[in-house]
C-alpha cells in the first residue's frame, strides 16, 4: 500500500527535523502511524443522543469526572483532563452515558478549551431544552507544560445557561459544590 498525502507530509516533517526515516527502525513506520493517529484524533465519534420524555424530574442531574482528550488548535499538542456536566431537566431526559459520549465527540478535532466548553453546552441546550445547563472542563495543556512557560497549570473553563446563570436559584453554587469547586 502506498503512502497517502498525510503520510508524505509526516515523512517530510521528520526529514526536515534532520531524522532519517529509512535508517532508524523506530521511524520506518512512523509516517503511517502518525497519519493514522491524526485522522483518529481529529474525527469525531458519531453517536445518537437519545432523549426520553420527562414526567416529573425537576432536580439537578450531575455527571462528573468525564475524561477528555483533545488537540490544541494553536500547537497541535494534546490537552486533556476531565469534564463535569449538570442539567436541570424540563421536558427531556438523556441517558447518563450520552454525556460522556458528548464530551468525547466534541473533544475530537483541533480545539481551544474555551470553545470546546461552549460547544458542549450549546449541544446540550439544543438537544435537551433544559431549565439550565452547566459545563466545567479542567484541562492540562501540553503546549504550556512542555514548551513556552513549561508550566503544568490546570485550566478551568465553564459555560452556564438558564437556571445556572440566576444567582437566586442557587443552581450554579450547588453544581460547583457537587464537583468540589466551591471555594466559598
Amino acid at each position: 500500500m502506498g503512502e497517502d498525502r498525510l503520510e508524505i507530509v509526516v515523512r517530510i516533517l521528520l526529514e526536515e527535523l534532520g531524522l532519517d526515516v529509512e535508517e532508524s527502525p523506530h521511524l520506518q513506520d512512523t509516517p503511517h502511524r502518525v497519519a493514522r493517529m491524526l485522522k483518529e484524533l481529529t474525527t469525531p465519534h458519531e453517536f445518537n443522543f437519545t432523549t426520553f420524555d420527562n414526567k416529573d424530574i425537576t432536580h439537578m442531574v450531575v455527571v462528573r469526572d468525564i475524561p477528555f482528550y483533545s488537540l490544541c488548535a494553536h500547537h497541535l499538542l494534546p490537552f486533556f483532563g476531565r469534564g463535569h456536566i449538570a442539567y436541570i431537566p424540563a421536558g427531556k431526559l438523556a441517558g447518563i452515558s450520552k454525556f460522556a459520549r458528548t464530551v468525547k465527540h466534541f473533544s475530537r478535532g483541533l480545539n481551544v478549551q474555551e470553545e470546546l466548553t461552549e460547544d458542549i453546552k450549546n449541544f446540550l441546550v439544543e438537544n435537551l431544552e433544559p431549565v439550565g445547563v452547566g459545563v466545567v472542563l479542567e484541562g492540562t495543556h501540553l503546549c504550556m507544560a512542555m514548551r513556552g512557560v513549561e508550566s503544568g497549570h490546570m485550566t478551568t473553563t465553564s459555560a452556564m445557561q438558564g437556571a445556572f446563570l440566576n444567582p437566586d436559584k442557587g443552581a450554579r453554587e450547588e453544581f460547583l459544590r457537587l464537583i468540589g469547586k466551591n471555594h466559598g
